[in-house]
């Protein structure tokens, strides 16, 4: 039984040719179908085709010529009669075997890592060309806040390399910056600021002459490129070939790139053969260009937001009358990394009571028979407990609120006349009413700079003679800040930080030789009083030492050094017992001989990403610090008696400072120089080498000096089974040990164990005549 759903191709050519008829002919000579014939047409057979087909051959629907394939020879060969086969089935074709020879069923899904999260944020951008920063800091300051800025590039900073004071002034709390000085001559300079919550990387560029150009990146879900750039006015032939490398560089990192800055290209002059060549190169690129508006005083559009793979939004020009450029503003959609909210850990340390701390303290007792481990575990969590329960450390999400300690009441009220001057200038357009603004904005300049004077000039006469201090005035105004992208601080950067510091001593190991190093031999020295004892300190000794030590303290103290100090009656007899158990039985406590290493920047403004760029520095227990006083004023005393300074050493050394080695040197030079010889000075960093000095060598030189029995047990002690682990704020890597290196931090103000074991002097060069041989 056929169903009404098929109908043959007959059928099928029947109705075409009809359609066809009722358009192209004329109705009078057109056949007509009564419903019978239709359906006698739809049962019939394969066969010739309707008659009525034949009448009308131009629009015939014939059937194709069938290809038959024999052998070589190639042939159409057409079937005896004219028909169209028609097919049918009373039943449904069966479905396509589309079955594979793989059971997918039987394979494991692959583990997929686990996905960062991501954040589709709105980020406000600006750019402005500065035309210098000198006197300007503040107005930037103000700009980032008020018009709630992520990210604002400068232009023609006039940085001058090594300065950092005008950028400094320039940066809100909360903002970090990058930048780049002037290379050479007066203009350019470079600088990007953005909020310190995003994770901004660096990004190197190719060598560029005709321009300058700053780059970061921000990583996400798809990375986003922003560079800053600045073309000088000055035509340079190798601008279009240097500019379509950087573009090539730069296409290679992602998709998504804002280009920001002031390219000195008229925009607005479409027929200026620099115009077209560079439009077309940011064709080619898939940049889209989208400041269409005067962005300079004389009414040029030179000032560019270039932009590939992001649409930005709300693109305004506003004038500042700071500068002969507008400020171009903006805002887009990034997907960045869900950036973490800024938690902090503290103890509410000013409100303890001293009275309750030192009634707990005198609670704790210590057993002084007990090995100086014990001694030190038992006051460390004593201390602790004590300290927990007077002030529990607390956590808590915090933001950048505070505002420069100079900014006066009637600064602020001034600030607040510049905007309103502002808006009545925007709203008439009168030139009376810039004029004004112009004004308010000057004077505004001149009383911030007046009130930054008499801040700074009061704090550093009330800090006169203290130099600690004075040095971070100075710090604070001409360097950077000394801190890190947030992406760093995590366990992972603290255990590879660590990693490198200790690989570049093991490298510097294996360039020295495989072998270990033979004891040296010399000459005996003549008879020594020798030192093979420590002199217990009594109470009040100690108590001198901490109270002439630096208030510092570090995570590895129990209690804060300032509350040491405050509670010293209280702790004096836990602290004398410890110190004396550990010289008695020339033993240093293993707590003590762990040391938190913190990284610091070797030269400021210099990339933290690069670890070549980072200087540890290693931090102690106060207590230990004390412990090495103790011994170092012992071991002084030796030195001194015996004569075992060398003669020309200079600092860590008691009246004998880098300041006389100075003084010494340019003496000798002058003197060299009055008798008519050549004078070579040859200057020699050998902090590398205080990491890589052989401990047996050291305890063999400090035996040749007359240092034995129980004090030489103490250095042997204080220099084996040493650990050391690196710490960023709250995050710390796993503590490793350090079989190389000078104890790190022995005996601050006093000398370190490398001037205690000096060269016997009949080893020593002489190959110049006459030779001088400092160490400091």
């Amino acid at each position: 039984m056929w169903t009404s759903r098929f109908y043959g191709p007959a059928t099928l050519a029947v109705v075409v040719w009809t359609a066809l008829s009722l358009l192209h002919l004329s109705v009078e000579g057109l056949f007509q179908y009564s419903a019978a014939e239709f359906l006698r047409l739809r049962s019939q057979k394969p066969g010739s085709p309707p008659a009525a087909l034949h009448l009308h051959p131009d629009i015939a629907l014939l059937p194709r010529p069938r290809y038959i394939h024999r052998g070589s020879r190639r042939t159409l060969h057409s079937g005896s009669s004219n028909e169209i086969t028609s097919f049918w089935s009373s039943t449904r074709r069966p479905q396509r075997n589309t079955s594979r020879s793989v059971d997918h069923r039987v394979l494991a899904d692959l583990a997929r890592s686990a996905s960062t999260p991501h954040n589709t944020t709105n980020a406000n951008f600006g750019l402005l060309n500065i035309r210098s920063l000198s006197g300007k800091g503040h107005l930037i300051h103000d700009i980032l806040i008020d018009r709630k800025l992520d990210f604002f590039c400068l232009n023609e900073t006039w940085q001058v390399p090594g300065d950092f004071s005008q950028l400094n002034d320039s940066s809100p709390a909360g903002f970090v910056y990058i930048s780049k000085p002037c290379e050479s001559g007066r203009g350019g300079g470079l600088a990007i600021f953005y909020r310190e919550k995003w994770k901004v990387l660096p990004v190197s560029l190719p060598p560029l002459s005709s321009l300058e150009c700053l780059a970061c990146q921000l990583p996400g879900h798809v990375p986003t490129i922003i560079a800053t750039i600045y073309r000088p006015p000055k035509p340079h032939s190798d601008f279009l070939n240097e500019f379509s490398v950087l573009l090539n560089h730069l296409a290679t990192l992602s998709p998504n790139i804002i280009l920001l800055g002031d390219f000195n290209i008229h925009m607005d002059n479409t027929t200026l053969p620099l115009t077209m060549d560079f439009s077309s190169l940011l064709d080619s690129f898939g940049f889209e260009q989208f400041a269409d508006f005067p962005t300079h005083i004389k009414g040029h559009t030179i000032d560019l937001i270039c932009c590939s793979g992001l649409t930005p939004s709300n693109c305004t020009a506003d004038t500042l009358h700071i500068t002969d450029h507008s400020l171009l503003s903006f805002n887009t959609t990034l997907q960045l990394s869900i950036p973490k909210p800024r938690i902090i850990s503290y103890r509410n340390i000013k409100n303890i009571n001293l009275d309750s701390l030192s009634s707990s303290i005198t609670t704790l007792t210590l057993n002084p028979t007990s090995a100086p481990d014990d001694l030190v575990i038992h006051y460390n969590n004593g201390l602790s407990n004590i300290l927990n329960s007077l002030a529990p450390v607390k956590s808590r999400s915090v933001s950048f609120t505070r505002s420069a300690p100079w900014f006066t009441p009637h600064l602020r009220s001034m600030k607040s006349k510049n905007r309103q001057l502002e808006r009545l200038y925007r709203k008439t357009g009168l030139t009376i009413h810039k004029d004004i603004l112009i004004t308010q904005l000057s004077h505004y300049k001149d009383s911030i700079s007046h009130a930054k004077s008499q801040y700074y000039s009061g704090l550093i006469c009330s800090n006169a003679g203290n130099t600690k201090s004075l040095f971070s005035v100075y710090n604070h105004i001409t360097q950077p800040p000394d801190c890190f992208p947030p992406h760093m601080y995590s366990s992972d950067t603290c255990d590879s930080l660590l990693s490198f510091f200790n690989s570049k001593i093991t490298k510097i190991h294996q360039n020295l030789g495989s072998t270990s190093p033979p004891l040296p031999s010399s000459e005996p020295l003549p008879p020594l009083q020798p030192f093979s004892t420590f002199l217990l300190p009594n109470p009040s000794e100690i108590a001198d030492l901490i109270t002439k030590s630096k208030p510092s303290s570090c995570q590895l103290d129990p209690l804060p050094t300032s509350l040491v100090k405050s509670c010293l009656p209280s702790l004096l007899p836990l602290i004398s017992v410890i110190i004396h158990s550990s010289l008695s039985t020339g033993t240093v406590p293993t707590p003590f001989k762990t040391a938190a290493i913190s990284p610091t920047l070797k030269k400021p403004g210099s990339d933290p990403n690069d670890f070549n760029n980072l200087r540890p520095i290693s931090h102690l227990p106060f207590i230990s610090k004390i412990l090495e006083k103790t011994v170092a004023s012992q071991l002084h005393t030796h030195l001194t008696h015996n004569s075992l300074y060398e003669q020309f050493q200079s600092g860590f050394r008691p009246l004998h400072s880098t300041e006389t080695a100075l003084i010494k040197i340019i003496n000798d030079l002058l003197m060299a120089a009055d008798s008519g010889l050549i004078s070579i000075l040859i200057l020699l960093d050998l902090s590398v080498a205080f990491d890589t000095i052989s401990h047996p060598i050291l305890l063999h030189r400090l035996s040749s000096i007359g240092i034995s029995h129980t004090p030489l047990l103490w250095f042997h002690s204080y220099l084996t089974g040493r650990t050391q682990f690196i710490q960023l704020k709250s995050f710390t890597s796993q503590p490793l040990p350090c079989h190389f290196r000078c104890a790190p931090g022995f005996c601050p103000g006093a000398p370190p164990l490398h001037y205690l074991s000096p060269s016997p002097r009949q080893h020593l060069p002489q190959i110049w005549h006459p030779l001088s041989l400092f160490r400091g």
